[in-house]
């Protein structure tokens, strides 16, 4: 008999969980009756009451499976963890403040039992708060532009996939990278299903902005050349600039004989010149630094506790 697992990260999410629970119990009620089900929640070291209330559910229902890790790693660490322990022929991730509807994993499970090995919610539209809006529009047109030209327009948290794609993102173990572009550069067919992303109800997001930036730069740099790319080129047409003003120079001292006074010139050259050099270094080094991190072999997550697992 088929079995899914749906994984959900926890972060701070004590005033969702009393919702979202039997939100997912009830979902999971909808399934055909012969798939099996699991629900695995993966408490990215929580400082509230979610793991006392994942806890009290687990205790009360074997298919509530709890992951607490040692410290918070990351919402792609917390998936990796729950990946690891999935044991379905198909996972699903779907995030604790409910925003992306569960009453579509039946829906996503039929496209997957039709053939699709990844099936992904898109958002067509979303009911999320202006800057937010920006940051997610801005952040997948830069990743359908320059890395991965299949993308959905409007992106995705929300998917669904077949234990194949799984098994290539546990082998690889890729550290600061994005999960979802993980599972769809496998390159499993897939299908698109739309749907409005709705408003958060309650709580109170812990996405923040240096966390999206670094996702940004994680995301462009473990799947998009356009960063080394963009200095190269930058230091072409620097240095072609530089070599059509060092001929000006010596063609007009030879005509004229005169030597051109520019202190000032000069000192912006230098200025601007310097600071592209820090800003190209800035940027091997951030690949200098996720190589050095992949090569230390650090494990990505410490469990300290499993309930039902």
């Amino acid at each position: 008999m088929p079995k899914l697992s749906i994984l959900v990260p926890i972060y701070f999410n004590e005033q969702n969980l009393p919702t979202t629970i039997p939100e997912l119990l009830n979902t999971v009620r909808m399934l055909p009756p012969d798939m099996e089900s699991e629900l695995i929640f993966i408490d990215d070291g929580s400082r509230d009451g979610s793991y006392a209330l994942l806890r009290q559910a687990a205790l009360a229902d074997p298919r509530i499976k709890v992951i607490r890790l040692s410290r918070n790693f990351g919402a792609y660490m917390a998936l990796l963890a729950g990946l690891d322990a999935a044991t379905g022929d198909c996972i699903s991730v779907i995030m604790a403040d409910l925003q992306d509807p569960p009453e579509m994993i039946p829906q996503m499970l039929s496209e997957w039992r039709a053939g699709h090995k990844i099936v992904i919610a898109s958002r067509s539209n979303r009911e999320d708060a202006f800057k937010d809006r920006i940051f997610a529009s801005i952040f997948w047109w830069f990743m359908k532009r320059f890395a991965i030209h299949d993308l959905p327009k409007g992106g995705f948290d929300y998917i669904l996939f077949d234990r194949a794609a799984a098994d290539v993102v546990r082998a690889a173990r890729e550290k600061n990278s994005h999960f979802m572009l993980q599972v769809f550069q496998t390159g499993f067919p897939f299908k698109i299903i739309p749907y409005t992303r709705r408003q958060r109800t309650a709580g109170r997001s812990r996405w923040t902005f240096s966390k999206k930036f670094k996702l940004f730069i994680d995301s462009s740099i473990a799947f998009s050349y356009v960063p080394i790319r963009v200095m190269s080129f930058i230091g072409i047409c620097t240095a072609f600039l530089g070599f059509l003003t060092a001929a000006y120079y010596i063609v007009y001292w030879l005509l004229y004989h005169i030597n051109i006074q520019g202190w000032t010139s000069i000192m912006v050259a230098v200025l601007i010149l310097g600071g592209l050099q820090m800003i190209m270094l800035g940027i091997i080094g951030e690949y200098i630094w996720r190589t050095y991190d992949e090569t230390r072999r650090r494990p990505p997550y410490v469990v300290s506790e499993k309930i039902n697992l």
